[in-house]
């Protein structure tokens, strides 16, 4: 029997040079090549899970495909028979990125259009958030995620935890606690906004999607006794939001968290 998992990684960078891990968006922290934060990544899951991660490439801009497996002690090697590629696959540095965190656009005619999915904050609150941005990118996070959660709590008291402002500082909220390798409260972020944008924006949305795979990101790195004790959690919010290949990703929460239990 094989110990590799049965659940390959799809990794896919568009002609533009965004990068996509199992359909979520990533974007490497700042100063690391993608390259090198594609690795990382994949090292991270596989000392997660326990065992060896099989990633397929797919790279459009440098047109090739090729599959690699990242073993448990963060060594990689190329698997053969997929597709003809590079000896030493390069991935480019990502066009487009999260960070540094970004403030949004006004967007005078579509309050929701799907490239920027929030009503743009009316001042005095939209300066607020452009100090919260400038602050986390700073690397001053615990200041950055201080700032952001009074302004959540105000603009909750104000319009309602789930109105368009409260969500678009809560997307800056989420980056931070990701950032900080805060990953529970990451988790719990993420939950809330893909339920919120599940009902603004329906579950085949890219930003209800985007939500959905942060928190799964999220939960994939909580270290393994926190990981045991949200699976329920996040497997009922799974339930919950319709997302492509949910019950994949039950599957592997499920693997996950019985690996876990052997191991305790």
């Amino acid at each position: 029997m094989s110990d590799i998992s049965p659940d390959t990684v799809q990794i896919r960078i568009t002609p533009d040079g965004i990068c996509f891990i199992d359909e979520e968006f990533f974007t490497p922290p700042p100063g690391v090549t993608l390259n090198e934060a594609v690795l990382a990544h994949l090292q991270l899951e596989a000392a997660a899970l326990e065992m060896p991660i099989r990633a397929v490439i797919q790279d459009e801009q440098a047109q090739y495909t090729t599959t690699i497996q990242v073993n448990t002690d963060g060594t990689s090697n190329p698997l053969d028979g997929v597709a003809q590629a590079p000896a030493t696959p390069h991935l480019p540095q990502a066009a487009a990125s999260l960070t540094p965190l970004s403030m949004p656009h006004p967007q005078p005619l579509d309050p929701v259009p799907p490239d920027r999915p929030y009503e743009p904050l009316p001042e005095p609150y939209r300066g607020r958030l452009v100090a919260v941005c400038a602050t986390a990118n700073q690397n001053l996070f615990t200041e950055a995620a201080r700032d952001a959660d009074q302004l959540l709590t105000e603009l909750s008291a104000e319009f309602g935890p789930s109105h368009l402002y409260t969500l678009a500082v809560g997307l800056v909220r989420g980056d931070i606690a990701w950032l900080d390798q805060d990953f529970l409260y990451g988790l719990q972020s993420w939950v809330f906004m893909a339920r919120a944008w599940h009902l603004h924006l329906g579950p085949q949305h890219s930003t209800t999607l985007r939500a959905v795979g942060n928190a799964l990101g999220c939960w994939r790195r909580l270290q393994p006794v926190e990981a045991k004790e949200s699976a329920p959690y996040i497997v009922t919010f799974l339930r919950d939001v319709s997302f492509p290949d949910s019950e994949r990703a039950v599957r592997t929460i499920n693997w996950r968290t019985q690996r876990i239990a052997l191991a305790n």
